[in-house]
Parts: structure tokens; C-alpha cells; sequence
């Protein structure tokens, strides 16, 4: 008998082309590429059904091919099974096994040529399946490469795992019936290891458990993230497979004689026990170091290099309880879960210990849940969806389901299945941010001359913008009187929509707080004197000029962005309307609305050392109106020759840097908006939510108080499915894919069949 020890690549190629030519010359190789394309196909046509129904699920066009449907597991169940199961056990049967270990062959050689021969048949099974990608091209999909190539490669490499898991029962088995029954139980007891996670409550366990679900592991390949941990863990699987069967090969030449080389009987022992401690060593390692890739086109699940710079410079450990219902009832809920779990994983791992989170399922742990409930005031229907609860010391702060997320809406503003937005990253941020500051900057908001109660819920009051002030980790009071504004710690003071003018000294006190040092958040609408008959001037003009401003004198309309149900006096603004700012950095194609607001733009003759940057304007189609019979509603709204023309700008920001050691004076801010009925309570709290009003404000004071951090972090756009599929489109896609393809390759196993008779 001629043995060889050493591998040699030639010889395992042409064992390898012997078995893969083998599978494609007999018809039952093509009855299997039928099957196979046949369930593929049928999941395909069905997941075509919802992409043109407006309750489409949220998510990437192939985010749910991939692991998705209960068909995908059915079909690489029939190829783990059936593929591999001949390729040893049929040889030991009929005994052409015998020749081919007779020959100068090694075990590894056999192994792997035939191992390969089932993969690359596995991947020919496949590759019909990216004709669906053509279609979904042709009928107007927007295609994310990124999720796509990952959902292949996890495909890929769980089929290199399970192929050599069934070459190894082929191996252990005469038959070829029993070989195929030992890898489905074997694929079926992995995935039900991975369905138990969701019933396992000690929270180590069903993070491993977690961790090695095929089900999980699919689910992050067709999101787009690729991480190295299951890839190590699959390879692991492959190559630990592939050594059995090597051994069992080996067997098959016989026994070991008893007077043999000790080196010759304990070696392959020894072998294999270092082999199984390099595979849990290289596998404990992988999950201590490992990279998490995020191959979204919209980066939607990458932390933003801000974020990773908050995270390590917590000046404290925050923790985080995330409340998740196990059992989450609609799809949006299944991925807003994910997105939450993926957020706080990968803030765990970029915060180098300073942030940790937890998972809790309040149905399991009523106790805690209730707990929340009463130390925060959340209501049940905010415990049901998702809670996220921020703790550091003595400090906590809540983030729910609305904070996270923007759904979309249809044409009735009912939210649809879909996401309009994510904000996580954001929310998360600003969240760790104001549970770990022990020195919160105080807002102060100036009383006495009619501005809105920052305690009243009335429509025209302040309430609702004054929680989400402290929602932020802000310190929000009113003040008596701006003379005392440094004395009473404000960070930042904010005139809002003041009725009455502001005396002499009012005004030299604010001056003197600017100078000092302090910020402020001027926000003055038009307006007039008793009766309407002019404009009135409320003694912030000259302060405004001071730093560069113009208050002016009319009413800024724009008829082609005005709101449908208010009126031409509130219009929006979106990208178009936006300068680049830290302000408006987070805005991006989001709109603002703005309600009865007045111009406010940069002086052209500026004082020297400061910065003055406009944020926000109108279209070129809007204008200033001057007119008073026409802003009161007794004139037709037109364009004339008095007016402003458009772009009419409507928000400054002012920046002065600290002077110099010669002539030292602190650095300040200021910002002026041609309105305070951004905030109002009947734009934030009424029926209809200007979400990115507040945004924007709450930027605004973010930025005048020197906390950067909580801003600039925009929210990601989650790929959408969006078609306007016909009927006849989703019958070309029964067609092609349910009929055609596997009617193809019965049709070529027919022919080898009748050929072979031949």
C-alpha cells in the first residue's frame, strides 16, 4: 500500500473536479438545483408581493431574503442534507472507497477535495438567485450593495459549515438516508439552540446564546453588518468538521497495529485535542477583539467619530436598562429592538468600560419594570414599546420609543410600518451626556415684559420646551430681573417674545452680561404698537446692532413653502433654507416651520472681531411684507416694491472669541431668531408635532452654552422599500423565478437522463 503523508493541492483539485462534474451528470444533482431555486424562488415572488403595498416592512430590499423567512432555512436544510450525504457514505457502501484509499492518496486529501465539490455545487445553486437583483434593478429597487454582498458572504460561509458538518455524518455512515437524517438534526439543533434565546431569563446565557444563533447571525449578515465574530465561529465549525472527518477516513484503512510507533498512535489523539483548544481559544479570543463592520450605504448602524469621542471622555460609568418585549408584534418593533441592541453594543464597546446597558423584558421582570414606572412617571404604553433608561450617580434621564425614532406617515399622518428616521446615536448621546454632568448649565429665561410662562401648559406658554430643556440635562428657571442674570448662574438667557419694550437700564445690563461672558438667545417676533397702527421697537434694536444684527420691520411670508393648514404666515424651511452651522448640522433635509416671523439678518457694516452666521432663510420666493393692512389681513398678500425681497434671512448666530492677553474679555455667543413661536406649547405639544423645531432650539442653546457634544449628531435614514409595482410585474416574477428557473433545471436533469439512457 503506497501512503503519503505530505497534502498535496493537485491531487485534492482532482478529486474535486471528479465530485463536482459527478453532481452535474447525474439528474438528481439537477432535481436538487430545482428544488432549491423552486423555494428561493417562491420566497422571493412573496417578499415581491409587499414591496409595492403601503404597509411594506421597514428595511433594505434583501434584508429579509437572507435568513428572513422560515423557506430560506428549509432550503439550505434540503442542500446541507442532501448535497453532502452521498459523498463518503455511498463509496463505503458500494465499496469504490477501498481503490481510492489504496491509492497515493491522503484522508485530507479526499476530505477536502470532495468538501469543496459540495461547496462549490452549493454556491452554483446560488449564483441563479442573482437574477433576482436584475429584476428588482428593472422595476425601480434602490439597491444597498453593502447588505446585499453580507448577506451572500453569511450565506457562504453557513453553508461552508454545514456542508462540512454533513460530509462528516457521510462519513461516520453507511447510508447515505441516515447521513442526510444526522445533518438535518444537526442543522435543526442549531437553529433551536438559537430560538432559545428569547426563553432563556439568566442574562449570560442568552447573550451566548445570542452569540452562536444562526438565526442572529443571518439576521446581522442581511442588515449589513459583518462581524468577526460569527465569521471565526463558522471557520471554526468548518475546519473542526473537516479534521473529524479526515480522522474518520483515516479509520477506514484500519486500525492502528498494536506495535506501532508510540508517535504513530498518540499523535493523531494529541492533534486532535489541540485542535478542538486552538478552535475555543481562537474563538474566546474573537469575542474579546473583534470588529463589527457596517456595510449600510447610509452607515446606519456606524457609531459617528463624535460619539465615539463622548463616549470615552465620560467624566463618570453610565449605565443603561433597555426594556424590550421579547415577543415584539409588528415589524417596525422588531427593528427599531435590533437597532436599539446594536446602538448599545457597539456604545459598550467604544466607550472602554465608562458605558454598560442591560437588557430587561418587563413581561419577565414586572418588579422592575413597575419600578421604573413609578420613580420616572412613564406610562404602560411606553413600557410596552421600548424604554431606554439613562442612570450615573444620582442623576437618570428616560428615552422612549419617540425619541428614537421617526415613523413615516401616510397621506392621512397616520405612521406607517416603515422608518422615517432613526435617532438613536443622538438620543443615546445627549442622554449619557445629562445623567453624567454634575454642573448642568442653567437656562434663564427673562419674565416682566409679557414672554411666555415657561411653566404654563396654555398654548401660548412655554412648558412643553422647558421639559425637553431638562429632558436635555438642562437647569431651566425664570429670572425677575436681568440685572441679576450673572448673580443667579445663568449660562444662558433667553428673551422670548417680549411685548413690552425694555427700559434703558434692562438693556445696559444685558450688554454687561454679554461682555461677561454670558449667552444669549434673543427670539422676537414682529411687533406693533396699540392698535396695529406700526411697528414698535422694544429696545433690543440697538443691542442687536451692537453685535451686528437688524431687527426688521415686517413679516417674512413665503407663498410657495406655506403651511396647507395655517396659512401663508407659517412656512417651511428645508434644505435649501439651511447655512452651514453647528446649529443646523443635524437638520439636513428635515423641515422647520416657521410661524409669524420677522427678518433678522447680519448688518452690512459689522463690528470688528466677531463672527456672524446666518442659519436660516426663505426662498427666493418669499419676501418681508412691510405692509400693515396686508400683515392684518385687510389686503391681498403681493409682492410690491416696498417689500423685502427673498432670500430674507430670519436667524443669526454671533460669535465673539476671548480676547487677547493684552485686552482680555471672555469669549461669547448669541443667537437671533425672528420668532418665539417655535416653541410654543401649541407647536410642540398640540395635535401637530413639529419635531424639528425643537431640534433645532434645543441645538441652538446646546451650542450657546458651550455643549457641542449634544449636537451635530443628524439622524440616519433607514433603507426603505419603495415600489410602484404593477400586477403584471409581480406575475413576471412568479414566472421567472417560481416557474422558469426550476423548470430549467429539471429540464437539464431531464436531458442527462435521457442521455445517459442513451
Amino acid at each position: 500500500m503506497n501512503r503519503r503523508s505530505a497534502f498535496d493541492p493537485a491531487v485534492a483539485g482532482a478529486i474535486w473536479r471528479r465530485e463536482w462534474a459527478a453532481y452535474f451528470r447525474s439528474a438528481a444533482g439537477w432535481v436538487v438545483v430545482a428544488l432549491f431555486l423552486a423555494l428561493q424562488g417562491l420566497v422571493f415572488w412573496m417578499f415581491v408581493q409587499f414591496l409595492g403595498r403601503p404597509d411594506a416592512p421597514p428595511g433594505g430590499v434583501m434584508e429579509f431574503f437572507f435568513g428572513g423567512t422560515i423557506l430560506y432555512w428549509i432550503a439550505l436544510g434540503l442542500l446541507a442534507t442532501v448535497v453532502p450525504m452521498r459523498l463518503l457514505a455511498e463509496e463505503v457502501r458500494s465499496g469504490t472507497i477501498e481503490p481510492l484509499l489504496t491509492a497515493p492518496v491522503s484522508a485530507g486529501e479526499v476530505v477536502l477535495g470532495k468538501w469543496l465539490a459540495a461547496l462549490t455545487f452549493y454556491l452554483a445553486a446560488w449564483a441563479p438567485t442573482s437574477l433576482y437583483l436584475v429584476y428588482l434593478r428593472h422595476v425601480g429597487a434602490a439597491l444597498d450593495p453593502g447588505p446585499i454582498a453580507a448577506g451572500y458572504l453569511g450565506t457562504v460561509l453557513l453553508g461552508a459549515a454545514v456542508l462540512a458538518v454533513g460530509l462528516l455524518a457521510s462519513a461516520v455512515t453507511r447510508n447515505q438516508l441516515v447521513a442526510a437524517a444526522l445533518s438535518f438534526v444537526a442543522l435543526f439543533v442549531a437553529l433551536l439552540i438559537g430560538a432559545l434565546e428569547a426563553e432563556v431569563r439568566a442574562p449570560g446565557v442568552a447573550s451566548a446564546l445570542h452569540r452562536v444563533s444562526f438565526f442572529r447571525v443571518m439576521e446581522d449578515f442581511g442588515h449589513g453588518i459583518v462581524d468577526s465574530r460569527p465569521v471565526v465561529l463558522l471557520a471554526t465549525v468548518t475546519v473542526l468538521a473537516l479534521a473529524a472527518a479526515v480522522a474518520m477516513v483515516g479509520r477506514l484503512r484500519g486500525p492502528v497495529p498494536l506495535d506501532a510507533p508510540p508517535a504513530r498512535r498518540f499523535v493523531p489523539r494529541i492533534s486532535a485535542f489541540l485542535l478542538v483548544a486552538i478552535a475555543l481559544l481562537a474563538n474566546d479570543v474573537a469575542g474579546r477583539h473583534y470588529a463589527r463592520g457596517d456595510w449600510t450605504r447610509a452607515s446606519l448602524y456606524a457609531l459617528s467619530d463624535k460619539t465615539v469621542a463622548v463616549l470615552r471622555a465620560l467624566p463618570r460609568p453610565v449605565e443603561a436598562t433597555v426594556f424590550l418585549t421579547a415577543q415584539r408584534d409588528s415589524e417596525r418593533a422588531r427593528q427599531v429592538a435590533g437597532l436599539v441592541r446594536e446602538l448599545a453594543e457597539r456604545c459598550t464597546r467604544s466607550s472602554y468600560g465608562r458605558f454598560r446597558f442591560e437588557i430587561v423584558d418587563p413581561d419577565r421582570a414586572p418588579d422592575r419594570a413597575e419600578a421604573v414606572v413609578r420613580r420616572t412617571g412613564i406610562g404602560p404604553y411606553e413600557m410596552g414599546r421600548t424604554v431606554v433608561v439613562f442612570t450615573s450617580g444620582a442623576r437618570s434621564k428616560v428615552v422612549t420609543e419617540d425619541d428614537l425614532i421617526e415613523p413615516d406617515v401616510d397621506a392621512d399622518g397616520q405612521p406607517g410600518p416603515a422608518l422615517a428616521a432613526w435617532h438613536g446615536e443622538g438620543a443615546f448621546v445627549s442622554a449619557m451626556l445629562a445623567v453624567s454632568d454634575d454642573h448642568p448649565p442653567r437656562i434663564c429665561f427673562a419674565k416682566g415684559h409679557g414672554e411666555p410662562d415657561i411653566e404654563s401648559p396654555e398654548d401660548g406658554g412655554y412648558a412643553a420646551f422647558a421639559e425637553r430643556l431638562r429632558g436635555d440635562g438642562d437647569e431651566v428657571r425664570a429670572l425677575d430681573r436681568i440685572a441679576g442674570a450673572s448673580g443667579a448662574g445663568c449660562r444662558v438667557l433667553v428673551l422670548a417674545e417680549p411685548t413690552t419694550a425694555y427700559s434703558p437700564p434692562e438693556i445696559a445690563a444685558l450688554a454687561t452680561f454679554v461682555d461677561g461672558g454670558g449667552r444669549l438667545l434673543t427670539m422676537i417676533g414682529p411687533a406693533f404698537t396699540a392698535g396695529g397702527a406700526a411697528f414698535a421697537q422694544l429696545g433690543l434694536e440697538a443691542l442687536a446692532a451692537r453685535y451686528g444684527v437688524r431687527f426688521g420691520d415686517n413679516l417674512v411670508v413665503d407663498p410657495a413653502h406655506a403651511s396647507d393648514v395655517e396659512g401663508p404666515s407659517v412656512w417651511a424651511a428645508g434644505p435649501d433654507n439651511y447655512r452651514s452651522h453647528p446649529i443646523t448640522a443635524r437638520l439636513g433635509g428635515r423641515l422647520t416651520f416657521w410661524p409669524r416671523t420677522r427678518e433678522v439678518a447680519p448688518l452690512e457694516a459689522r463690528p470688528a472681531g466677531l463672527t456672524l452666521s446666518p442659519l436660516v432663510r426663505s426662498s427666493a420666493e418669499g419676501w418681508g411684507e412691510t405692509d400693515l393692512p396686508t400683515i392684518r389681513g385687510q389686503a391681498d398678500l403681493t409682492f410690491d416694491g416696498r417689500d423685502r425681497k427673498g432670500p430674507v434671512t430670519v436667524a443669526v448666530a454671533v460669535e465673539r472669541p476671548a480676547g487677547p492677553s493684552a485686552a482680555p474679555f471672555p469669549a461669547t455667543r448669541l443667537v437671533f431668531l425672528g420668532t418665539g413661536r417655535l416653541v410654543m406649547n401649541y407647536r410642540l405639544a398640540g395635535t401637530t408635532i413639529r419635531d424639528y423645531d425643537a431640534d433645532f432650539m434645543l441645538d441652538a442653546v446646546a451650542w450657546l452654552s458651550d455643549h457641542e457634544a449634544r449636537i451635530g449628531i443628524g439622524p440616519k435614514i433607514p433603507e426603505r422599500i419603495s415600489l410602484a409595482l404593477t400586477a403584471a410585474d409581480v406575475s413576471w416574477a412568479f414566472r421567472l423565478f417560481v416557474l422558469l428557473l426550476p423548470f430549467a433545471a429539471l429540464g437539464a436533469g431531464a436531458f442527462i437522463w435521457w442521455r445517459r439512457r442513451a
